[in-house]
Parts: structure tokens; sequence; C-alpha cells
């Protein structure tokens, strides 16, 4: 047997139109309700959009300040690097002027003296006679200024030569000296015995090497001239003395 039992419900027509109306207002509500949601999402994503724009000009603008301030310094390390060069090369060029006017100095003074005769040796002398060593080349440079006093212009002429004078390595001669022409030492450069041929002054200058083996004691300078009013001086210069040493 069935136990079943079907409920209908009926409507009268106001109940249905009032559940109709329930229904479609569910629906505007529903689609004011999207369409709001919609509204403010646009609103948001053209403000997001504008915010975008924003950025990116600040960050071009950024970037332009930015490549801006890196060509200012590599612009002012450069200009100071110039400056750095330019202060270098006016220091040096200074210091090649204040060499090359203590060397006119050093001319003035020298013929100063020539321009004074009474202050010079009569006749045949040795005004200066310099040692100094070269470390690039390691060698020794001479130079000797030869002068004329009172001679009234006379052509001198005459001969001019320096010797070694060192300690002797034999064992069998206790303190002796031995003496070596210039000229025989190594990579000699110069002429020696030197021709004098002048009226008024002449420079000797040339260059030598000193081996390990010897030590130098002294330097002798001979002169010579020849003629009618012949002279011979002889002149040593301690070594230590001529290159300063102490």
């Amino acid at each position: 047997m069935n136990n079943t039992r079907t409920i209908v419900f009926r409507l009268n027509r106001s109940k249905k139109i009032a559940f109709v109306c329930a229904i479609v207002f569910s629906l505007v509500l529903l689609i004011l309700v999207g369409y709001f949601i919609h509204s403010v999402g646009m609103a948001d994503g053209r403000q997001a959009v504008e915010q975008n724009k924003l950025i990116a000009v600040e960050l071009a603008e950024l970037q332009t300040v930015l490549r801006d301030e890196q060509q200012r310094a590599v612009t002012a390390e450069k200009s100071a690097e110039i400056d750095r060069l330019a202060a270098e090369a006016v220091r040096k060029e200074l210091l090649g002027y204040r060499h090359e006017l203590a060397e006119l100095q050093s001319s003035v003074d020298f013929y100063r003296g020539l321009m004074a005769p009474e202050e010079l040796d009569k006749g045949l002398g040795l005004y200066g006679f310099h040692v100094t060593y070269n470390k690039r080349t390691n060698s020794y440079e001479y130079k000797a200024l030869v002068t004329q006093a009172g001679a009234k212009n006379r052509l001198l002429k005459g001969t001019f030569s320096i010797r070694l004078m060192v300690e002797s390595s034999d064992s069998s001669s206790k303190n002796a000296i031995k003496a070596y022409a210039l000229s025989d030492l190594p990579s000699f450069v110069g002429e020696l015995p030197a021709k004098l041929r002048f009226r008024f002054f002449q420079t000797i200058e040339g260059s030598f090497k000193l081996p390990d083996n010897l030590t130098p004691v002294s330097m002798a300078v001979e002169l010579e001239s020849t003629g009618k009013a012949a002279q011979k001086i002889n002149k040593t210069f301690n070594w230590h003395d001529l290159l300063g040493a102490h």
C-alpha cells in the first residue's frame, strides 16, 4: 500500500505578483551591484594607469638627472687630472728654468772673470776642474777650463793631460800609489793628451769608467804651453774632494 502524499500550494494572484517582483528586484539589485563593482574597478584601473604614467615620467627624469651627474663627475675627474698634469708640467718647466738660470749665472760669472784679467793667473791657468758621476751610464765625467790672461790676444798652444792616481794592489809595496793615464781606462771618451789652441779659454771634457779593482786616491792634471813664454802647470786634486764625498 502506497503512503506517499503530494502537497500542492496554490498561490493567489497577489502573491504571484509579489513573488515575481521580488525576483525582478533581486536581479536588478544584482545588476546594479555588478555595475557598481565594475565601475569602481575601472576607476581604480584608470587611476593605476595614471599613477604608472607619473611614475614612468619621474623615473625618466631621475635617469636624466643621474646621467647628468655622472657626466659632471667624469668631467670633474678629467679636469682634475688635466690640472694635475698641467701643474706637474709647469713645475718641471720651472725647475728647468732654474737650472738654465744657474748655468747662465755661472757663465756670466766666468765671462766677468775673463773681463777682469787681474783675477786670473797671468799666462796659462787652470780656471776649473770638475768630476761628476753619471748613474745612468755608470761612468765618471770630467770637465776642465783652461784660460790665458795678460797675453794681448796671443794664440796659446800646448797640451793637457790627466792621470788617475790609485792605491797599488801589489802586496810587496805597502801604501804604494800607481798612476794610470785616463785614456787607458775602460770606455774612455775624449782626447787625452788634449791639444791646447786658444786665445782666451778652452774647455776639455770627456768620460771614463772605473774598474772595480781600482781605488782612486787623486787625479793629477798637467798643462804645458809651448813657445817663447812656455809654462808648465801641475795640479793634484783629491778624489773625494772632486766628487764631494765625506
